[in-house]
């Protein structure tokens, strides 16, 4: 029972550790950052830390595309455009081999970038505020 208590707590203590969904201060920073490349179309990148997984940090940045569509006017978006980049980072293990140190490539840290073009009907793919709705609430954002 005690194992079972210490492994809850850790995957509590883990998911906390998770990039949260806030603006990230410059394009490489943790967070969501966008950019406008023309009229209706954005860049929007979401750039999660190694204890955020893929699912999220991708979720993250759908959320972040409908609320730009929103802020700008629009109500449904597409995309055009989809990139995904998972940096590995190298765990020092501790452990001495043949005079160096073993090391584990372990952790990743997810890079999700979406091209969108958005529409001011309700004609494309993703309906803005219904994905942004239903996003927040899914990771109980205020």
């Amino acid at each position: 029972m005690k194992k079972l208590i210490c492994v809850l707590g850790a995957l509590v203590l883990l998911a906390a550790c998770a990039t949260p969904y806030k603006q990230a201060k410059k394009a490489t920073g943790n967070g969501y950052f966008d950019t406008k490349l023309q009229e209706g179309m954005y860049e929007v990148t979401f750039n999660g830390n190694e204890n955020t997984t893929a699912a999220k940090a991708h979720n993250f940045a759908l959320l972040r595309a409908a609320e730009v569509c929103l802020e700008n006017g629009y109500q449904s978006f597409e995309i055009t455009r989809q990139t995904e980049d998972f940096t590995e980072k190298e765990v020092d293990t501790g452990i001495k081999i043949f005079g160096g140190t073993l090391s584990n490539i372990e952790n990743t840290e997810p890079k999700i970038t979406l091209v969108i073009r958005c529409s001011k009907k309700l004609d494309l793919l993703y309906k803005a505020e219904e994905l942004k709705t239903n996003l927040r609430a899914k990771y109980k954002l205020q």
